[in-house]
């Protein structure tokens, strides 16, 4: 990867927030036509804080948390809850978000109340989440969140001023790789 543009190149997510998981997710199967969508409610990346203090110590010597976690605006979130519904249409994922708890403003800026959903990011698939990292570092800008959920590495780029969303840089475990193929044969199993 050269620059910010080389983390466009593999678009597999269409991200939206929403303010109502259940009435959004009947949205994309009864009016577009969408096979059932999974829901996940309440997850979460949030860490204690007696963890967070050793891993704030840790991370200032340069090493990653462990485990499940979420940064925000530099800092490891304590508290950060959000409902998820996802669903493919052939290749390409659709993931709703509806903010809970915490440290989740990010998606709760982008609600438009009584809209379905909103686009909020655009996902994309990189190999390598430490080379695009350096890439974000190069261009001048930083993640405005980052982390890691099970085996998938992610981070958003805030181009809200410039495209109008966010841009989410996944590094997918095969075991992420196999959720996304699961719900791609899902959808393809009804056409």
């Amino acid at each position: 990867m050269k620059s910010l543009s080389d983390l466009l190149r593999n678009c597999m997510q269409l991200g939206y927030v929403a303010d109502d998981i259940d009435a959004a997710a009947e949205f994309l199967e009864k009016t577009l036509g969408t096979v059932q969508c999974v829901k996940h409610y309440r997850s979460s990346l949030g860490r204690r804080p007696d963890v967070i203090a050793a891993e704030e110590s840790s991370r200032a010597n340069g090493n990653e948390p462990q485990g499940s976690f979420v940064v925000v605006g530099g800092t490891i979130a304590e508290e950060w809850v959000i409902d998820v519904a996802l669903v493919n249409a052939g290749a390409t994922n659709i993931e709703i978000i509806r903010p809970v708890s915490g440290a989740v403003d990010l998606y709760r800026g982008a609600l438009r109340g009584g809209a379905p959903a909103t686009l909020h990011h655009m996902g994309f698939r990189v190999d390598d989440f430490d080379e695009a990292s350096a890439i974000v570092a190069e261009s001048g800008r930083t993640w405005a969140q980052y982390g890691r959920s099970g085996g998938i590495r992610f981070g958003y780029l805030d181009l809200t001023a410039e495209l109008g969303h966010f841009v989410e840089v996944m590094e997918l475990d095969e075991a992420g790789a196999s959720g996304f193929a699961k719900l791609e044969a899902a959808s393809n199993a009804v056409n």
